[in-house]
Order: C-alpha cells, then structure tokens, then sequence
C-alpha cells in the first residue's frame, strides 16, 4: 500500500513538472501567432491604403425626370464650353506674330554676336608697318622667304654691308621699302658734329642708289631720334633732313630683340602685339635684321597670322603713313 501511494505521488510531481515545462512555451507560441497575425492584419491595411486612388467617383442614380430637365440646360453647358472667348482671342498670338517674334529674335541674336564678336577684336581701323632694323645679315634671305609666303611687305632701314649686295638687291626687287639707317652704326662716328652725321647719311643713301637705283629719302636715326648718345644736336641734324627733302621715323611698338638677346619667339611677340592693341593710332613696329636675331626669324610668322587674323592691315612706310617721331623740337 505504502508503495503505491509513493508511486502515485511520483507520477503527479512529474505531471506537475511536465507542465510547468510545457505551459510557457504554449503560451509564448500563442502569443507569437496572434502577434503575428495582427502585425499582418496591419501590413494589409497600410498597403490596401497607398492603392486607393486619390478621389473615387461615386456613382449618384439619375433620377429620368431630373434629367429630362435638365437636359436643355446641359446641352447649353456643353455649347458655352466650346465658345470661342474674344478677350482669349486677343491675347493668343496668331501664326504670323509667332513667326514675327522669332524673327525678330534671331535678328537681335546675331546683332548680338556680331557686337561681341567686334568688341573682342581691337581693331580701331589701324595699320601695321612692320620694320626692320641694320640688315642686310645673314637672315635676310629667310625673312624675305617667310614675307613673301604671307604675301606680306615691310620696310629695312639698312646699314652699308659692302659684302652683302645681293640681299639689298632683292629687298628692292620683291617690292619691300628700303630706308636708310647708317653707314657705320658706331655711334661715336655718326654723332661726332654735324659734318659726321651729314657724311654718314650720305654714305649710306649712295650705296643704295648704286646697288638699286632707288633714291630713298626715308631714314631712321641710329638709336632713334631721342637717343642720348649724339654729341651734335638733333634738331640740326633734323635740320638738315628736311632741308634735302629726307623724313625721319621712329616706333611705338617693338619687340626688344635687340635688347634681350634671351627673349623667345613668343615673347617677342607679345611685346609687339601689347603695343599694337593699346596704341591709339597706326603702330610702327621696330625689329633687327642682325646675324644674332634668329628668335626675330621664327617669331615673323606667327606674328603675322595673329596681325591678320585681327584685322591689322600690313603696310609700308611712305608718304602716306604717320610719322612716329620720337624727338620733340623745343618751341625755341
């Protein structure tokens, strides 16, 4: 008996047990469905929501009678829709004003660009004189060359080369300008009185007219006409110019190829062209024609395409163009 009652009390404590084992875990498994469930109930809702459309037409029943009087009133309706306004009329421009308007849009487009297209340029209807300076050298030739490519003239203010014929030859014979510019270049000698000055253009303007028949009478002072290197004075040496019918001219652009043996061809360039842009009138542009100016040689060609593609008119020196000069005699 007693053993029974033991094995009994065994099999209640372990049913006790199994079920507080079990009992939790129903109830959280329970739990976790509903949970479940509603959060589902919930998806659907909110996706059921964002697919309604944004205003349902509701179908209202027509009532016969109703329509049947109303219906005059809705034909009415449909003919005042279609009715031309006059006032929308007279705002709406017709085809031939559209077709005006953009005309007239294009028109004041392509004054624009040209305006834009003249303000870039800065011509001011000028002309270049392209100058070079105590040649004939060695370089004379490749410089004639590039010259006649462009189908461009320039004016040389030569110095007496005995050895050099030929080069002063064919700068006369190709249409260039010849000047004169000494017979000896040392300034020493050229500026010593007024006799020395007098000789020296002499000497150079007959050994011209011997080589080439010209009798030119335009002459650049060695050094310009504001050199302070002259011991005569320069309004007598002017003096003496215009009283054997000869015109001095100087520069008001240069490319300082004499000065700065290190300059590049571009750089020399850009000298010239900054005086070119900025200078008021016509611009006579000072070069060398010397044996140690190769960078003169190279920079010739792009600086005549850029004369050119800017409108710059390439001329020679003559009695037409300004007369640039630097010396101011005193009112005296």
């Amino acid at each position: 008996m007693k053993s029974n009652r033991y094995g009994k009390l065994n099999i209640l404590i372990i049913v006790v047990a199994v079920a507080f084992l079990v009992l939790p875990t129903y109830i959280t498994y329970t739990l976790m469905k509903r949970n479940d469930a509603a959060d589902q109930k919930a998806d659907e809702m909110i996706f059921s929501a964002e697919n309604v459309p944004e205003k349902i037409e509701v179908e209202t029943p027509v009532d016969p009678l109703v329509a049947e009087d109303h219906s005059d009133n809705n034909a009415e309706l449909e003919k005042d829709t279609t009715a031309v306004n006059p006032l929308t009329v007279a705002e709406t421009p017709t085809d031939a004003v559209v077709a005006d308007a953009k005309k007239e849009e294009i028109i004041s487009s392509e004054t624009d660009a040209e305006a834009t297209e003249t303000d870039a340029v800065p011509l001011n209807g000028k002309k270049v004189y392209l100058t070079f300076d105590d040649g004939p050298s060695d370089y004379t030739d490749e410089l004639l060359d590039i010259l006649d490519e462009y189908n461009v003239k320039a004016t040389f203010f030569v110095v007496r080369q005995f050895d050099k014929p030929d080069k002063l030859r064919r700068i006369a014979e190709e249409g260039h300008t010849i000047g004169l510019h000494s017979a000896s270049h040392v300034y020493s000698k050229i500026y010593a009185d007024l006799d020395s000055f007098e000789s020296d253009v002499q000497g150079v303007h007959n050994w011209v007219e011997h080589l080439t028949g010209i009798d030119t009478r335009l002459y650049r002072f060695p050094g310009g006409s504001s050199n302070s290197v002259s011991s005569v004075s320069i309004a007598e040496c002017v003096d003496y110019l215009h009283a054997n019918g000869y015109e001095y001219y100087d520069w008001n652009a240069e490319s300082q190829d004499a000065e700065k043996l290190y300059l590049t061809p571009e750089q020399l360039n850009e000298n010239i062209m900054y005086s070119v842009r900025n200078n008021e009138g016509d611009s006579i542009v000072l070069m060398h024609d010397l044996d140690d100016h190769y960078n003169t040689v190279q920079a010739l060609p792009a600086l005549i395409e850029t004369l050119q593609s800017e409108g710059y008119e390439l001329c020679t020196l003559g009695d037409d163009s300004p007369k640039c000069q630097h010396f101011v005699p005193s009112e005296d």
